[in-house]
């Protein structure tokens, strides 16, 4: 067995006291709870994809939700259908993004679902207006398929080599031209036909829920870091005596210090050695030794 004094106790106690609460406001975060979070949210990739989008008609749609289930929901109903075509999901932390396009002819019922789903925020609807040339691509392409008529008739008429093959050049380059026309006509008729969207979900962080959250983790941890430290040191204490006990039965022993040996001498008269005296009678006979 081996004492402590009672000073060492408190700090010890104040100690465990202290690492268990340090702890469980570093494992709960606990400070962080009483601070409203802002969700930060990055979609410079999903805007990129939006704006080089060449639909005639874009929308883009905010929600805040308590829960991304909510608006996961109305989507899968949306994008279940074949027509509609994904162009990015991604979910990053507490919020997604999603772009998508779909017939303009499903534009009422789709934003009207979108409209009514729960933590609806802000819609922003943009309509592109058609460049003149757009609007030529049909007169181009008929003016260019006329052309290649009137070359394959000079081509089958001619019986000069020479001009044959001139001939044969023009109706090349009016056929790379006529194939650009009807590419870019069936991309016209694409972005009239078709709608993008972007929606983007926010989730939204609870303060109270978060405190809750945070004060029963610490409460938690505090409570088992200190039964740990608790245990650890009474386990300790047992040990440390157990081995005082071993080495003793052992026949080692603690040495004493010399400045010990030589306090304890000092209180002796003498520094520690001891006087005889004898006591003697005027004739010289002894009376008393000591």
């Amino acid at each position: 067995m081996f004492r402590l004094r009672r000073d060492t106790k408190y700090v010890i106690v104040l100690l465990v006291i202290l690492i268990s609460v340090y702890l469980g406001m570093k494992r709960s975060n606990l400070s962080d709870a009483f601070v409203q979070k802002q969700v930060r949210i990055d979609t410079s990739s999903a805007e990129n994809i939006f704006e080089n989008s060449t639909t005639i008609m874009k929308t883009q749609m905010k929600f805040n939700v308590n829960n991304l289930e909510t608006i996961n929901t109305v989507l899968s109903e949306i994008l279940s259908r074949e027509d509609v075509s994904i162009k990015l999901s991604e979910t990053k932390g507490n919020y997604q993004t999603i772009i998508f396009e779909y017939p303009n002819t499903l534009r009422k019922t789709i934003l009207s679902q979108l409209r009514n789903a729960e933590g609806f925020v802000s819609e922003d609807i943009r309509s592109l207006p058609s460049s003149p040339f757009d609007a030529n691509i049909k007169e181009n392409l008929k003016n260019n398929q006329l052309a290649k008529t009137r070359i394959q008739e000079l081509i089958n008429k001619s019986t000069s080599p020479d001009r044959m093959a001139d001939f044969r050049i023009q109706l090349d380059k009016v056929q790379t031209t006529i194939d650009s026309l009807m590419n870019q006509n069936i991309i016209q008729k694409y972005n009239k036909t078709y709608d993008v969207i972007m929606i983007t979900s926010v989730k939204q962080i609870e303060g109270d829920t978060n405190l809750r959250q945070s004060i029963k983790t610490f409460l938690l941890t505090t409570v088992i870091v200190l039964a740990a430290l608790i245990t650890g040191l009474i386990f300790v204490y047992y040990i440390t005596v157990l081995l005082i006990k071993l080495m003793a039965a052992m026949g080692i022993k603690t040495a004493r210090s010399s400045s010990a040996s030589y306090n304890y001498n000092y209180k002796r008269k003498g520094y520690g050695r001891k006087i005889k005296r004898v006591y003697k009678d005027k004739d010289g006979k002894t009376i008393k030794k000591e």
